[in-house]
């Protein structure tokens, strides 16, 4: 449908400019008392009229068809991901690891809302041998392509160093799933997305604790600034393949999980005085900041900050507002 109404909007705009080009000849030669004809300056001119750079770059992303997959998307972010993608015309696949009735219930939401969801896959990023595995899965539905990825999935470690073994197995397990994942599920996508005529698109989910964190959370951080720079890598490495690679830097959002407590009066009177819009994020707007970074056709390597203006202020005392 969009590029039916891609192809109005030129002839519209071809025709208007056609208007005002003969009314321009029509005025200069009735001054003059000439026959109507062309000279080459006005053939010009109407060329440049007719074929102006506007009208050469009016395209529009098309989510329609587009081969998608939603990691971690039985619940929270992943799942409003996915449920936007698919009203955008996006054909989904719906991963989860342990959820699988949340996976369903994405599914659902998909097909209830007139969208296109082509299976839920399970697949156990910890261990690095399943994902390949999951991608012949794909393969077997989308015979051997993909148009967008969303690396979604990961867990939330909150520990503190000392109390992980000597083995570090809390951090190697967080570093496994939320970035030594990504890194092997975008190359295999990326195998598929370089020989498509449109390349394609993968879009990372990370966190403002990439850049700016706090105790107990080094695992995690550590594992979503990896994210960050994988992201700007990718985008580099890749940009030749046509494939875009950016990222989403979501601040507190609530989900299902969180949501009862973070909407108690005690965490809104703890988080919101770090928060100048006043209010927390939702699922809705993280899955907007997707939906963007899928259609700019310009962006890539991009880490998209979405923390109602957390981070842009430094943590110091609240000061009065200056007397005039």
């Amino acid at each position: 449908m969009h590029k039916l109404y891609t192809k109005i909007f030129m002839i519209n705009k071809v025709i208007k400019r056609f208007s005002v080009f003969t009314a321009l000849l029509w005025t200069d030669q009735a001054q003059s008392r000439q026959p109507l004809r062309f000279t080459t300056t006005q053939g010009l001119v109407f060329l440049l009229l007719i074929f102006g750079t506007n009208t050469m770059q009016v395209t529009s992303y098309s989510f329609e068809q587009k081969r998608t997959l939603v990691t971690g998307a039985s619940g929270g972010i992943g799942a409003g991901i996915a449920k936007a993608l698919a009203q955008k015309g996006a054909r989904i696949i719906i991963h989860y690891n342990t959820r699988h009735e949340g996976a369903l219930e994405t599914e659902r939401a998909i097909l209830d809302q007139g969208g296109i969801c082509d299976g839920v896959v399970q697949c156990d990023f910890r261990n690095p041998k399943n994902i390949p595995q999951m991608f012949q899965i794909l393969d077997r539905i989308w015979d051997g392509g993909i148009d967008i990825l969303v690396n979604n999935a990961g867990i939330i470690t909150k520990l503190a160093v000392e109390d992980d073994d000597y083995e570090g197995t809390s951090f190697a397990e967080t570093l496994q799933v939320n970035l030594n994942a990504p890194y092997l599920i975008s190359k295999l996508a990326h195998d598929r997305m370089k020989g498509q005529k449109d390349g394609g698109v993968i879009i990372n989910i990370s966190s403002i604790h990439g850049f700016i964190s706090v105790e107990w959370m080094t695992a995690y951080a550590a594992s979503k600034a990896g994210l960050d720079r994988l992201t700007a890598g990718l985008a580099c490495e890749w940009s030749k393949d046509k494939v875009r690679v950016n990222a989403v830097a979501p601040g507190i959002v609530p989900v299902e999980r969180t949501s009862s407590t973070l909407a108690t009066k005690e965490a809104q009177e703890l988080w919101l005085p770090h928060l100048p819009v006043g209010r927390m994020g939702s699922v809705d707007e993280c899955a907007h900041a997707v939906i963007y970074l899928c259609e700019n056709e310009w962006t890539t390597g991009t880490i998209l900050t979405l923390d109602g203006g957390m981070t842009a202020r430094s943590n110091m005392p609240r000061r009065p507002k200056p007397t005039v």
